[in-house]
């Protein structure tokens, strides 16, 4: 929230004006960061004992200040809203009572008054605490302990753990299921009597082969004279989930699905996601749709939407669709689907041309995918390779979400904005000086063309051997993306209007727009939800935030499970981010970083190191230089659970083990070399969770 200056100021000790400012927070342990709600303030470093009062997401109060470097900093003075009421972590005995220790290692335990039901507590589990009392300056937190989820070593209890301490649920009411069930398995001719009837036109989908629902659908109509019709078909689920029904209700409190490397937790039940919603083939599915008229330069010089009924002709994988477009052949394909694919290639290349003209930044990282086996424990972990039938499909994403946005603010209809800002220029700043020391001319991305300057830094990455340290350096300096009522465009993309709508079985804002657009379609004049517009995009800003950060996080346990195997092996390393006790450094190629308590190091530093130590409960490696021990007070993690590994007679020691070449590493944990990209998870791939 940008700060209210007070007209009565203070000097805090580096002599800037204080002032009282309010937003949720993230915490990250011995610090945290508020984040920012309105345009062109950048977050806020909070830290201090004010700490120990709140929890991640909670809404607090802080005293801030500007600092010599022009960063803004402050202090917890109070807690405005609690996120959530349970909290997860560590049951242990302390005397002659229960405590349990918070996921976030510096934060204060909770006394533990007691144990639901028959519930027996176990030394060391984690478990759920539904806190009565929290805490307040002199006292911490107390509550009941009402679930015991297992022990910190078994990886599916540690994802539930995840999941927990950010308010994920998995089941859902049995009202909410019984209403979603309501609505039956197949659809009647007469639902779809009023809507604009798309049967008889080809249309189908394009996701990956793991995916379970498909909430979009595309067609491509030859107007001739060098005109195109793009048709974006989107599972139309506001007709089943209707304002403040419960199964509206449980939808806006998820706000987000959450993609597992084990399993998913959807925003909607299984009845809608998996049937009604799913755009399966040869169905008739309810749909809003899309339509942009394009002209041969990729320009849209006309948009319609409207509510219709469409019929899949086909279920297209991202494979099945490359091989059409290298001119291959894939069995059961229309030829005039077959047709419309081929115009897709085409309108592709267009369409990136004219995006990446206007600005628009295209990042090149790897994307890793983590195989678990149907009792959660990982397997290995591959890269996803990456392809044109991919890019081909974020485009059309891309341009409905943009055209929906377009019409919705030309008619002065509320919606939510998928706002992406301007770059904080202090983290520009950064960014040139750590591209400068890996050799790149970068001093340009600070001047009044950013984008441009950024997309050049981009093409000098182009077979660069840091390439993937560029690009995630250059992503980190971004601000993230949100939902606001308002908005001046989106950084990334290059656009003035930008909204979600292409997929709102797993996104409540995508929901929303789709009401805003029926609303305008009737004709009606009255607000199109009853919930407020800055209200809900703060709520769902924030679930998505943990549902990305339960997604990662999970994905670092699996990986840190799998890397136990190699501790004391060497590795080549890249250094990526330079923090006080060290150096963050990417492990080879196989999508791992670990911590290197070593100072004066600079990012794109090359060195060898030594896995020391990785502690699966956290999903952390520890390294050391080779053929050194860990640095002064670095004690070389251990699995919670696990004993360290003895050498067998015979077997060198860890620290005499022979070098390990990386490629060796990603082999061991399933990777290839090849190219990717980090934009979206499992079946969304190519769609995009943070565009």
């Amino acid at each position: 929230m940008r700060p209210h200056w007070r007209k009565k100021e203070t000097r805090g000790t580096s002599g800037g004006r204080e002032a009282i400012v309010e937003g949720v927070i993230q915490h990250k342990g011995t610090f945290a960061f508020m984040l920012s709600e309105k345009e062109g303030v950048g977050d806020i470093f909070i830290r201090g004992r004010g700490l120990d009062l709140a929890m991640d997401g909670d809404r607090v109060q802080a005293r801030v200040r500007p600092e010599a470097s022009g960063r803004l900093a402050g202090e917890i003075i109070a807690v405005v809203k609690r996120a959530r009421t349970s909290m997860v972590g560590i049951l242990k005995r302390v005397k002659n009572t229960w405590a349990l220790f918070p996921e976030k290692g510096s934060a204060p335990p909770a006394l533990v008054t007691g144990f639901n039901g028959k519930i027996t507590p176990i030394e060391g589990a984690f478990a759920v605490l539904e806190v009565k009392h929290w805490p307040e300056p002199g006292s911490g937190a107390s509550g009941i302990v009402t679930e015991i989820l297992g022990d910190p070593g078994d990886v599916r209890a540690r994802i539930d753990s995840i999941l927990r301490a950010r308010g994920i649920t998995e089941k859902f009411p049995p009202e909410v299921v019984a209403q979603a069930e309501s609505f039956g398995a197949r659809l009647d001719p007469a639902q779809w009597q009023e809507r604009e009837n798309l049967i008889d036109l080809p249309i189908c989908t394009i996701d990956g082969a793991d995916a379970k629902d498909f909430d979009d659908a595309v067609s491509l109509e030859d107007l001739g004279g060098g005109m195109l019709r793009l048709g974006v078909h989107i599972a139309d689920v506001g007709h089943y989930v209707k304002t403040g029904t419960a199964l509206d209700r449980e939808a806006y409190a998820r706000a987000t699905s959450v993609y597992l490397p084990d399993r998913v937790v959807p925003m909607l039940p299984p009845a809608l996601s998996d049937n009604l919603c799913s755009l399966v083939p040869r169905q008739e599915r309810l749909t809003m749709s899309v339509f942009m008229d394009i002209n041969s330069t990729g320009k849209v010089v006309k948009r319609r939407m409207a509510e219709t009924v469409i019929r899949s002709w086909r279920r297209f994988t991202y494979e099945e669709i490359q091989i059409l477009l290298d001119g291959g052949k894939v069995p059961d394909v229309h030829k005039s689907v077959g047709e419309a694919v081929e115009r897709m290639s085409l309108l592709t290349d267009v369409l990136y041309k004219r995006r990446v003209a206007r600005g628009a930044l295209d990042f090149n990282l790897p994307e890793y995918r983590v195989n678990a086996d149907p009792h959660g424990r990982p397997m290995g972990i591959s890269l996803r390779p990456r392809l044109k039938s991919h890019r081909l499909i974020e485009e059309f994403m891309l341009l409905a979400n943009e055209a929906v946005a377009t019409e919705l603010y030309a008619a002065k209809r509320p919606f939510l904005h998928r706002r992406h800002d301007s770059p904080d220029p202090l983290k520009l700043r950064a960014l040139s000086a750590a591209l400068g020391e890996l050799g790149l001319t970068a001093g340009h991305i600070e001047g009044g063309n950013a984008p441009k300057g950024l997309q050049d830094v981009l093409r000098q990455a182009e077979g660069h051997p840091l390439a993937n340290l560029i690009n995630s350096l250059m992503v980190r300096s971004m601000r993230q993306a949100v939902y606001s009522p308002t908005s001046e465009g989106h950084f990334g993309i290059a656009t003035r209007f930008y909204s979600h709508f292409t997929s709102p079985i797993r996104r409540y804002p995508d929901l929303m727009t789709h009401r805003a657009i029926k609303a305008l379609l009737a004709g009606k004049k009255e607000n199109h939800d009853a919930l407020p517009l800055e209200k809900a995009g703060v709520h769902c800003s924030e679930r998505e935030r943990a549902a990305s950060d339960a997604e990662h996080k999970s994905v670092d346990i699996m990986r840190a499970e799998l890397m136990k195997e190699l501790v004391g092996s060497i590795m080549d390393g890249a250094v990526t981010t330079i923090i006080d006790s060290g150096a963050f450094v990417m492990l080879g190629d196989t999508g791992a970083e670990g911590l290197l308590r070593v100072n004066g190091l600079k990012p794109g530093t090359k060195i060898k190191v030594m896995i020391a130590g990785v502690d699966t409960a956290e999903g952390k490696i520890d390294l050391s230089l080779e053929g050194n021990p860990p640095a002064e007070g670095q004690q070389p993690r251990q699995p919670q659970g696990n004993r360290p590994r003895q050498p067998r007679g015979g077997q060198p020691s860890p620290r005499q083990r022979p070098p390990l070449n990386f490629e060796r590493v990603a082999r061991k944990l399933g990777g290839r070399k090849a190219g990717g990209r980090n934009k979206a998870k499992g079946k969304n791939k190519g769609k995009g969770r943070g565009r």
